[in-house]
């Protein structure tokens, strides 16, 4: 993975949040939440800025710190999924401190089952069970429209999906199901794709 000097001296360069995100920052590093790491929140943040999307779909809300991060990079209305009830009540106290209740739907269930009821979206962020990445790809396409963004957490996995990292046997299947979406991703005859060494690996892929 990336050298962790110059990890941390991105970081530094990352803007400082405002209080609530901050807050959030200390309860999930607590409370072992996985968020955004902050040289994907300034990526996150400025790719927004240029998509400038109306419709966005994320999928994983876990306490709602990506969300807000988008809801204030953009004027977008934000549809959450999250299969936790107590995280999904997390987040909707997050959503309700930042003043975003009204923005940003929480849609509480799996995710699996839930995104075949939704509409069209022209942005995506996908950062739920890394294990389901090929199926979600499959169920996602064909609610992201044509040239909209499909932008994926995670899709490195601490070094272990590129074979940086000895790969414990419990991680295996999700490892090779990763490996098995990426492969997709960069094959896929539908969408144009990139992957980028960012805080746990991203790929931002624009449909055709």
């Amino acid at each position: 993975m990336i050298d962790p000097t110059l990890v941390a001296y991105l970081r530094g360069l990352v803007p400082e949040r405002n209080p609530l995100l901050q807050e959030m920052e200390q309860q999930a590093e607590a409370g072992f939440v996985p968020i955004l790491d902050l040289e994907t929140v300034s990526f996150l943040q400025v790719l927004l800025k240029i998509a400038k999307p109306r419709r966005i779909l994320e999928v994983g809300t876990a306490i709602g710190y990506s969300a807000i991060v988008m809801a204030e990079a953009c004027d977008a209305v934000i549809t959450t999924l999250e299969r936790d009830a107590e995280r999904a009540a997390e987040a909707r106290a997050n959503f309700a401190k930042a003043g975003l209740s009204a923005r940003i739907e929480l849609l509480e269930g799996d995710a699996l089952e839930r995104i075949g009821d939704l509409g069209m979206y022209d942005f995506i962020f996908l950062d739920a069970a890394k294990g389901q990445y090929p199926r979600f790809l499959e169920l996602l396409d064909p609610h992201l429209e044509k040239g909209g963004v499909l932008l994926s957490d995670n899709i490195l996995f601490q070094g272990m999906v590129s074979g940086q990292e000895e790969v414990k046997h419990k991680l295996r299947t999700m490892i090779n199901r990763l490996r098995e979406y990426n492969e997709l991703l960069a094959n896929h005859p539908g969408y144009e794709t990139t992957f980028l060494p960012l805080g746990d690996g991203v790929s931002l892929s624009v449909k055709k």
